[in-house]
């Protein structure tokens, strides 16, 4: 009974942040991750606020913050500056993005590159939240592909020898 009240107590709408805390250093978050049990949802953007910019129109309502605050460990990863492309890089983002890691921090359950709509980050963020099973492969959604640089191909015609005659005979 005293263990009930305790849970309850704890999970009082009063404990409960509203605002995720934003981290811009992935080694001090999987060290978070591993600690809390917690998925990691790692934002790609530019700038002051550049998490924002994953959703389309550029914000993110209060429920959305409350769900990151509670459930995730959340990351910001500046494009703007050298180790945020670097990182972006390797996730394989271009200029924007979402990545969603297991609540163990060793897989990633879901990669976005681009952008997404309210609903869709609503519904991915509770989808990765209430996940419990192992990760099997990582859920990948490409909207802006990175720039691939493609090698120019040249094609020399292909002549037959031979001889060739003008005419009748």
């Amino acid at each position: 009974m005293m263990v009930a009240a305790t849970l309850a107590a704890g999970m009082a709408p009063a404990n409960l942040s509203t605002e995720p805390t934003w981290l811009n250093d992935y080694a001090t978050a999987q060290t978070r991750v591993h600690a809390m049990k917690k998925p990691m949802a790692v934002f790609v953007g530019n700038g002051k606020d550049g998490w924002a910019k994953v959703v389309k129109n550029g914000s993110i309502d209060p429920e959305i913050n409350k769900l990151l605050a509670n459930k995730f460990v959340c990351v910001y990863i500046d494009t703007d500056t050298t180790a945020g492309r670097s990182l972006a890089t390797a996730f394989e983002v271009t200029s924007k993005g979402l990545i969603i890691s297991d609540k163990a921090g060793t897989t990633q359950a879901y990669s976005l590159s681009g952008d997404l709509t309210r609903d869709e980050l609503s519904q991915t963020l509770v989808k990765y939240a209430a996940l419990d099973k192992e990760i099997q492969a990582t859920e990948s959604v490409v909207r802006d592909a990175p720039a691939v640089a493609r090698p120019a191909v040249y094609y020399q015609p292909q002549y037959r020898q031979g001889y060739y005659t003008s005419g009748s005979t």
